[in-house]
């Protein structure tokens, strides 16, 4: 494994480690992006379990990379639906911009792990 895989695998935790606490954790911020984005209460917890699960295959996948690889599809997945809801909200590009880097960064992920 090299390092820029360790790298990007910790970048992308960190993402989503911050992004699935500040969902569970009912940061109000959080809350209010929520409700901007028309997700109901139990969506936006289930989301953020998600995330932390996806968070754990990524780091499990430092050791075991087809977990890594997994994981990090699945977080790219739920990127790419973060990004189709802020343009259902007709939001800015400043706004999305959290959701393409964790596009970006898992799809980096899933490729380092191939390499």
């Amino acid at each position: 494994m090299n390092t820029a895989t360790v790298v990007v695998t910790l970048l992308l935790a960190g993402l989503f480690t911050f992004s699935s606490s500040i969902k569970l954790l009912g940061v109000p911020k959080s809350l209010a992006i929520r409700d901007h984005l028309g997700v109901s209460s139990m969506q936006w917890r289930v989301i953020g379990a998600l995330e932390l699960a996806g968070v754990a295959g990524v780091l499990a996948g430092l050791l075991w990379p087809p977990i890594g690889i997994a994981a990090a599809i699945g977080l790219a997945l739920l990127s790419i639906g973060a990004v189709a809801f802020h343009l259902r909200a007709s939001d800015r590009v400043a706004e999305m911009v959290p959701a393409v880097i964790g596009v970006a960064l898992a799809a980096a992920t899933a490729v380092l792990h191939t390499v």
